[in-house]
């Protein structure tokens, strides 16, 4: 992951699709957060690659179990069609809510 041009690339999508996703709701679900805000993200990201299609999956988790930080954002950005892999990922409404859905 040292390699500049796909830093650069990761760079941009987290300044020009990633924060204003994320700015855009949280504006959305209160005005406070309309004020100007600083955000930060990993670099170099972590990078889960998931091979499909297959019958292997992880034990259902949330990643408090793994140490994460409350208000941490993940993004999950698909690289393949769910139509060829069969491979999707599985989320709770919120922490704790035990109602995993794709």
């Amino acid at each position: 992951l040292a390699d500049a041009a796909f830093l650069d690339a990761y760079d941009s999508f987290v300044r020009d699709v990633a924060v204003p996703h994320i700015k855009t709701r949280l504006v959305a679900a209160d005005e406070r957060w309309a004020a100007p805000t600083t955000f930060y993200y990993q670099r170099p990201p972590t990078l889960r690659l998931q091979p499909g299609p297959s019958e292997r999956h992880v034990s259902r988790h949330d990643d408090a179990m793994y140490g994460h930080q409350v208000g941490e954002v993940n993004l999950w950005l698909p690289l393949t069609s769910f139509a060829d892999t069969r491979t999707t990922l599985w989320v709770e409404s919120g922490p704790g809510a035990d109602d995993f859905h794709p």
